[in-house]
């Protein structure tokens, strides 16, 4: 008789948990279901608008560029890479474009803290540049890597 009260009784406490475990259900897909549902995080993808970069223009200190920015200082960098890998480059225009290189970083960018030691992402040369270092410099994507 013994036994038949053991089994019986295990039976009522298996019974008793599945349905606690029945009742627990409902009750916490309700209180999901009471909670604000917050908007889906959206994934930051690596657009041209998010990416920030550090520039150092050797001489005149270190910049963070904005991708904009960045995407407008690769075309120019382009630009400079044709005109080096032509044969009779024409010296003045290339000055130019360094110089303009240069001066679009200073005008669109946020200078850093010349104290502030901090690894460049991209290193300009000076403006005083020759035409012929610049030859060793300027081959296959330039200076400014694409994105």
């Amino acid at each position: 008789m013994k036994r038949k009260t053991n089994s019986k009784r295990k039976r009522q406490i298996a019974t008793s948990k599945l349905k606690t475990r029945r009742k627990a259900g409902p009750k916490k897909a309700a209180r999901k279901g009471t909670m604000k549902k917050r908007p889906a995080a959206k994934a930051k993808s690596a657009t041209a608008a998010s990416v920030r970069k550090i520039v150092r223009i050797m001489g005149q200190g270190q910049f963070t560029v904005d991708g904009k920015t960045l995407k407008k200082l690769n075309e120019l960098d382009n630009s400079i890479v044709e005109l080096v890998s032509q044969e009779r480059s024409d010296d003045s225009e290339f000055r130019r474009k360094l110089a303009e290189l240069s001066e679009m970083v200073v005008k669109n960018s946020k200078p850093l803290d010349p104290k502030a030691i901090i690894q460049s992402d991209i290193i300009l040369p000076s403006t005083d540049l020759s035409i012929d270092e610049a030859k060793r410099l300027f081959r296959g994507e330039g200076v400014i890597p694409e994105i």
